[in-house]
């Protein structure tokens, strides 16, 4: 027979036990992958046991609560016939409301707690072991892989394992705690939602476009280029819509110093990249680095001429606006006071919703703030004519026309209907 000091001693090595699997449960499944890797690259031996725990998540759980579950038992077991061979029959009750509380707070909650708040050193630390008991219990892993496999247990649980929203969720966490300044925020941001973003919505539109007609001469063209700062231009032919090629200024400025005659733009044009308008910009920006060019010609679905893309509006969707000695751009957004704004008839519905807090209404049939203007009035309008969104509390005023097209309305929200606080903007436009 065993000594009640013998029970009593082995009951104290269960308990620790459960703590042991208790806190590698914790830390095993909460360390991410990506810290595994960075735990590799040190060269330690521990996480390359941690690694191989990683790579088969259900394999480390059925290994630690096999273990849990064993010495529990054999703790629930021990207490109660140390309580049966001191106290009798009443000993049975004694013991098991003895173990539920030691279990509960050594066995598992203190465990876990504090392996939450040493994830990373607790994970190396007890991965070695873990590893080696995986391995002991690898036939019964066995039986289970070939259970799941037969079955569509494994199909009905499974799931992605690292979603884009879960990945911004970090980003803004690390921007709460400090670790992420807001510029890195926004650059991360934009890398996610990069691959998301089409041509149509970076393009410079058909309308803002300058371009030069292929029978035109060099010294047309370059004074095209000194009054505009452009290095490269769409070139047509007949009418804008029959896009030929793509002039560079390298290649005029030669001709014009030369002085040679009877030169024109088509002996002088590059062939154009045409591009559709759903085309992704991170596969255009392929195309384009593959090709050597620096513009794309965008048409849309039924083949018209719809603007251009260059490799520095691609690479604007990655860090914002860049400014040279040639751009003169007013923001898209200017404050005037506390509830009017002038806006650009360019600026995206969505970029205004987001930037101002408003809810204008989306619509497929248009992207831009004068594209909603328009299809309120139901034609083109005039300046000084007026449309009010009354879902939004919003009134918009054609401030400036450049031909048919809506260039500057101004925007004023009504402070009854408006939705939380009306935003401040900076000199530059932004909040």
């Amino acid at each position: 027979m065993i000594s009640t000091g013998l029970k009593i001693l082995l009951f104290v090595v269960c308990l620790f036990f459960s703590a042991i699997f208790s806190s590698s449960e914790v830390a095993l499944i909460s360390i991410t992958r990506a810290k595994v890797r960075t735990l590799l690259q040190r060269k330690d031996r521990r996480a390359e046991a941690l690694a191989a725990l990683k790579k088969n998540p259900d394999h480390t759980l059925i290994t630690i609560l096999i273990g849990n579950n064993i010495v529990n038992v054999a703790a629930a077991s021990l207490a109660t016939s140390v309580a049966i061979d001191q106290f009798g029959d009443v000993g049975l009750g004694i013991a098991t409301f003895v173990v539920v509380i030691l279990l509960l707070i050594f066995g598992e909650i203190g465990p876990k707690i504090f392996a939450v708040r040493v994830t990373d050193r607790l994970a190396l630390i007890m991965a070695p072991f873990i590893y080696f008991l995986s391995r002991l219990l690898s036939p019964v892993l066995w039986v289970y892989d070939r259970l799941s496999r037969s079955s569509n247990l494994t199909v009905a649980f499974a799931k992605p394992g690292i979603t884009e929203e879960e990945i911004k969720g970090w980003i803004d966490l690390g921007k709460e705690e400090g670790a992420i300044e807001q510029d890195e925020r926004e650059l991360l941001y934009s890398v996610l939602e990069f691959s998301d973003t089409i041509a149509r919505e970076v393009m410079t539109p058909r309308l803002d476009t300058v371009m030069v007609e292929d029978s035109n001469t060099p010294e047309q063209a370059t004074k095209i280029f000194n009054e505009t700062g452009f290095s490269r231009l769409p070139v047509y032919h007949d009418q804008i819509d029959n896009i030929v090629g793509i002039l560079n200024v390298k290649d005029v400025f030669p001709v014009v110093i030369s002085k040679k005659e009877g030169v024109v733009i088509r002996d002088l044009m590059h062939e154009p990249l045409p591009v559709p308008e759903t085309k992704k910009i991170d596969d255009l920006l392929k195309e384009m680095r593959q090709k050597q060019v620096h513009m794309a010609i965008v048409f849309d679905e039924y083949g018209s001429f719809s603007g251009i893309v260059t490799i520095e509006d691609i690479l604007e969707e990655l860090v914002g606006e860049i400014q040279d000695e040639h751009d003169r751009e007013e923001p898209p957004i200017q404050q005037m006071d506390e509830s009017t704004y002038l806006v650009g008839g360019n600026t995206w519905v969505e970029d205004l919703n987001e930037e101002l807090h408003l809810n204008l209404p989306v619509h497929e049939s248009y992207e831009t703030v004068a594209g909603l203007v328009t299809d309120r009035l139901g034609h083109i309008p005039r300046k000084g004519e007026s449309v009010q969104i009354e879902e939004s509390g919003v009134t918009f005023t054609v401030m400036q026309m450049r031909k048919n097209r809506i260039a500057t309305l101004k925007l004023a929200i009504s402070r009854e209907t408006g939705e939380g606080d009306i935003p401040v903007l900076d000199p530059m436009g932004e909040t």
